[in-house]
């Protein structure tokens, strides 16, 4: 073959290999792009919101095995509508509640509750079907709303129960101490006993004795049954603040010896009046 036949050949195969690469060229850009997992389902199932979290076959089979082992798992079937007391005992049962009402276990210091109030929670907890943890959840919660609501029944009663002392202190003075006895002993001379004081509770928590009404009316039986039968005639009254007051205007009156120092009894009016003011 001469040099130029060669060369013919050799630009044809030349020629030949770039078509060939051409139109593997154009073939491939014009080949579609491969279909999403859920582009090929039917249409009908392409739109179900439960598919979509899925990205390819595997993962919805490895989906439908779990779902398939818990078809198969111990399952509890909910009583209709028109079962038996029986057939709901048994439901709780089943979810942990026990057969009796003594047998809960519930770990809860029933200090405000009591052993009483606890075994009546237990008989209630029993009758809605609580299991033990249910059943000690909701005790704890109603101890320790008990106990809270206690503790501010109880200051409440004792900011009361100061707030009275504190108003018939500042009435009396010094003969809030006389008086409060006179009052608790007039009490006894009424009523036989002080015991209605001291037992019976108001509603703001303090007892009927402390209530500066109370004591006030039975102070006032004292002085109206007379204070000398109920201290003792040896005994010395302590004068109220009003009392002492009202005593000093009259001592102090204008026509009175406390204004005449050449008077008999200016000096005995003066230290009267001079210790009035103490209890004043």
């Amino acid at each position: 073959m001469s040099e130029e036949a060669t060369q013919e050949v050799g630009s044809q195969e030349v020629a030949d290999t770039s078509a060939a690469t051409e139109a593997q060229a154009v073939d491939t850009s014009t080949q579609a792009a491969p279909l999403s997992f859920l582009d090929s389902l039917p249409e009908d199932l392409r739109q179900e919101p439960s598919l979509r979290n899925f990205t390819d076959p595997a993962a919805l089979a490895k989906s439908y095995v779990h779902a398939q082992r818990m078809i198969g798992a111990d399952k509890v079937a909910l009583p209709g509508k028109s079962a038996t007391d029986d057939e709901w005992r048994a439901l709780y049962q089943r979810l942990g509640a026990p057969n009796d009402p003594a047998n809960y276990e519930i770990n809860v210091e029933a200090n405000i509750l009591g052993q009483e109030g606890l075994d009546q929670f237990k008989n209630a907890a029993f009758q809605a079907g609580l299991n033990d943890r249910q059943a000690s959840t909701v005790a704890e919660f109603m101890e320790t709303t008990l106990s809270q609501a206690q503790a501010q029944y109880e200051q409440q009663a004792d900011e009361a129960r100061y707030t009275g002392e504190q108003e018939l202190r500042k009435e009396w003075g010094q003969a809030f101490e006389q008086k409060l006895e006179l009052a608790y002993k007039a009490a006894v001379d009424t009523l036989g006993s002080a015991d209605l004081l001291d037992n019976i509770k108001l509603a703001d928590g303090r007892m009927l004795g402390d209530h500066p009404d109370v004591v006030r009316m039975f102070a006032r039986i004292a002085e109206s049954i007379g204070e000398d039968n109920l201290i003792g005639d040896t005994s010395e009254m302590v004068m109220t603040p009003a009392e002492a007051s009202e005593r000093i205007t009259e001592m102090t009156r204008r026509d009175s010896p406390y204004w005449d120092k050449m008077h008999p009894e200016h000096q005995k009016y003066v230290d009267e009046v001079l210790r009035l003011r103490e209890y004043a």
